[in-house]
């Protein structure tokens, strides 16, 4: 199932660090090794720049990242994917195959420049735990 076009989504953007170091969803970064991981100034301007020229809301940036809030028509034309809304109320991508289904969003439909920017861009998971009915 789509989700509905006037439902504001938000999904979570990672920043390339200037450090130049990998990480990812196993990556423990803790306030010890955070420095290692924070974006240049110029990378967060940049990355929130692009993003809003693309006709997202962009939040103010928190550490390593930022997030981005836009119609689901939005997200599907920025990055060139079809969106639909899982069984426990989340946000997936489909893989141009129609097959797999992920919470991150591909990077290769973004202009070059924002590309260079960005290390992940992610809708969050739906909790589980709490309430299945009402």
């Amino acid at each position: 199932m789509a989700p509905k076009e006037k439902t504001q989504l938000s999904a979570q953007v990672a920043l390339r660090p200037a450090s130049g170091k990998a990480f990812n969803s196993q990556t423990a970064i803790t306030s010890e090794n955070i420095g290692d991981y924070l974006p240049a100034p110029e990378t967060v301007d940049a990355a929130r720049r692009g993003f809003e020229e693309a006709g997202f809301e962009v939040s103010n940036p928190v550490g390593m990242s930022f997030s981005i809030t836009a119609p689901a028509s939005t997200f599907e034309k920025a990055f060139k994917v079809k969106l639909v809304a899982d069984d426990l109320g989340g946000i997936k991508i489909t893989d141009r195959k129609g097959g797999d289904q992920t919470y991150e969003l591909p990077l290769e439909s973004l202009p070059k420049e924002l590309r260079q920017s960005v290390a992940a861009v992610t809708f969050s998971p739906p909790p589980d735990f709490g309430p299945t009915s009402y």
